[in-house]
């Protein structure tokens, strides 16, 4: 089960110039499915990354990229639920009492081609309401993002939602 990722309006600009990516919250919002509970979330962002290096290829599956390793995803998506007043992040209900819920996902390379690298644009992200069956009601998302040079942005966080579930 994995986040599903948009990407809009990427414009090249600048010379490449060695940077972390930016990335800024813009909204969240929930989607009913029509028969009284929510389906999905999205949550808009917008992104900038002055050298261009975003994205992950095919061929990327070596250290840092490779399974397992620290950079395997370079979207980096974690789950949070109020519980008792306070925000954790929960456990994944499929996969144990250890690991934590989290939505990691691998975007692809969008490096511009050409001599001008920057890049920006608007993203969003599409999270189901229920990820690996977990039924949170007070959510919100931490997201980060890496770029090949294993920049990350400042993590962002979004707005609290409430979700209602079947």
């Amino acid at each position: 089960m994995g986040v599903l990722w948009l990407f809009s309006a990427c414009n090249g600009g600048k010379d490449t110039i060695p940077s972390a990516p930016t990335l800024t919250f813009k909204g969240i919002y929930v989607f009913n499915s029509g028969f009284g509970y929510d389906s999905f979330v999205e949550a808009d962002m917008e992104f900038s990354d002055l050298d261009g290096d975003l994205g992950l290829g095919d061929a990327d599956t070596l250290y840092p990229f490779g399974v397992g390793d620290p950079a395997e995803f370079n979207l980096l998506v974690y789950y949070l639920d109020k519980k008792g007043g306070q925000w954790q992040y929960p456990k994944n209900p499929l996969l144990g009492a250890n690991d934590t819920l989290v939505l990691h996902e691998r975007i692809k390379n969008i490096t511009p081609t050409g001599k001008h690298k920057s890049i920006n644009g608007d993203f969003t992200l599409v999270i189901p309401a229920r990820p690996y069956t977990y039924r949170g009601d007070s959510v919100r998302f931490e997201i980060q993002l890496i770029d090949r040079a294993l920049h990350r942005s400042k993590r962002i966080l979004t707005d609290a939602i409430f979700l209602q579930h079947p």
